[in-house]
């Protein structure tokens, strides 16, 4: 029945509500230099993982990465600098970065994913296009801004559909190694897009999702638009392919 369905999305969503206020304070008590020691083991072996990848054009590969908060997550300026400026002995891996911007679909006017749920009408939500990163002097000239003080790419007209990618670097919460779940901060951005970008390219990129070790999990209750990773690089080195 689906008020026994609502019940136990409910319960679901308040379970995670109170995960994220745990990983919150655990967050908080991470010093800057243990993430940044971390970051640059997950950027290490990302690089093995891209260098190693299939890519769908001969001249590219395409990646998705987003740009990291001041604090409380893995650093990705590791990662970028190399995708845009690859070692002396991997020249022949060029990437093509495309990077994530907070907009709404009233600001877009693409498709509308969310309903209201007492009259099923579809409703304006937050969702995130991906932006083709020019260089990294200019990413980095980016302001943060926004209730996440992220750094992003300005507004481009029109507003861009989900570019195909081969690989997706995941930010996350809270991170299961058993399944691949994902915790985000709640906004469903990420998950959002993963469904906007099946609809236009009927398929989905190979899913990472970098996680601090401290942000591992053993569970996490799953609400049904929920999307889990292919692999998940850990802080610690470490490589889990789900």
């Amino acid at each position: 029945p689906s008020s026994v369905l609502a019940i136990q999305i409910c319960m679901m969503s308040m379970a995670k509500k109170v995960l994220r206020s745990h990983m919150r304070n655990v967050l908080k008590g991470i010093s800057s230099q243990e993430i940044q020691t971390q970051s640059q083991q997950i950027s290490t072996q990302l690089q093995s993982i891209i260098s190693n990848s299939k890519c769908s054009t001969s001249t590219a590969r395409k990646i998705g990465c987003f740009l990291s908060m001041d604090q409380g997550e893995v650093d990705t300026r590791y990662i970028l600098e190399w995708l845009f400026h690859p070692s002396e002995t991997n020249k022949e891996v060029t990437s093509r970065v495309f990077l994530p911007r907070c907009t709404t679909t009233e600001e877009t006017g693409q498709i509308k994913l969310r309903e209201d749920h007492s009259t099923g009408q579809p409703i304006d939500h937050p969702h995130l296009t991906f932006h083709e990163g020019d260089s990294l002097e200019i990413i980095k000239s980016w302001k943060p801004q926004g209730n996440y003080q992220l750094r992003e790419p300005p507004f481009e007209m029109p507003p861009p559909l989900p570019p195909l990618m081969d690989i997706m670097i995941v930010p996350g919460v809270a991170f299961n190694l058993q399944n691949g779940a994902r915790m985000g901060w709640g906004a469903g951005y990420y998950d959002d897009f993963f469904r906007r970008y099946n609809l236009v390219h009927n398929s989905r990129p190979l899913l990472i999702g970098v996680a601090l070790k401290e942000q591992i999990v053993t569970q996490i209750d799953l609400e049904p638009h929920d999307q889990f990773m292919d692999c998940i690089v850990v802080g610690d080195g470490s490589i889990h392919w789900i």
